[in-house]
């Protein structure tokens, strides 16, 4: 397939534009506290996440956690985990080193840019909102739509922004972030900087990645119309 000049870009959040390992650990280690679990390690959670936030509960309780009574339990505690997520979600969360310059320069050349997450999506919107950050579409985890892998709210995404496969571009740092950009049937570009080490995602069958924002930059800038 011959890739056309890219007309929008669109991110996962999580380990791809921003750093939110600390967050996310210090509200799963706050529910497998209160019902006396040990804490997970950053390496832990780092392997739990990807695949939504109750998903990354579910594999920390079963590790960490004694065995809970009911299905009734979990569900409090993931109201736990997400309560003190929502009133913590920026203490420790940062953009990676060149992330902004990187929005900064795609604005500057006229590419649409979004952020499609399978994150709560209240909690993507509270991390975009509290760096400024302004986006053609920003969208989580959502009712409407299943999540990634499952391509259709990328492909939403892309239309929304006026855009097509052809002239899209998505980021990510995780397995489940290439396969949902080749069931979209756009160009990829799977980061090593993030919650998935090079040898992680060179196990799961991902041999090209990028292992910093500078290499990601280049990369995009060979499909613009106009150099940086």
């Amino acid at each position: 397939m011959m890739w056309n000049m890219v007309h929008s870009v669109f991110f996962d959040l999580d380990g791809t534009l921003f750093d939110t390992l600390g967050d996310i650990r210090a509200a799963i280690n706050y529910a497998l506290r209160a019902y006396d679990g040990t804490e997970a390690s950053p390496d832990e959670v780092r392997r739990y996440v990807g695949r939504g936030l109750r998903r990354a509960l579910a594999q920390a309780v079963a590790e960490h956690c004694p065995p809970l009574s009911d299905e009734g339990e979990f569900e409090l505690m993931l109201q736990l985990m997400m309560g003190y997520y929502r009133n913590h979600p920026c203490v420790y969360t940062v953009p990676y080193p060149g992330i902004p310059e990187l929005l900064e320069n795609l604005g500057r050349n006229g590419i649409a840019v979004g952020v499609v997450s399978n994150k709560t999506d209240d909690l993507v919107k509270a991390v975009i909102e509290h760096y400024g950050y302004s986006f053609g579409f920003v969208s989580g985890q959502r009712s409407d739509y299943p999540l990634k892998p499952d391509p259709s709210l990328l492909l939403h995404a892309i239309g929304q922004v006026g855009s097509d496969a052809a002239h899209s571009v998505y980021v990510g740092d995780s397995e489940v972030d290439a396969e949902t950009g080749s069931r979209a049937g756009i160009r990829t570009f799977i980061v090593s900087y993030g919650f998935r080490r090079k040898e992680e995602l060179s196990a799961a069958g991902i041999e090209e990645t990028l292992e910093n924002t500078a290499e990601l930059a280049s990369s995009l800038s060979a499909y613009f119309m106009k150099p940086w």
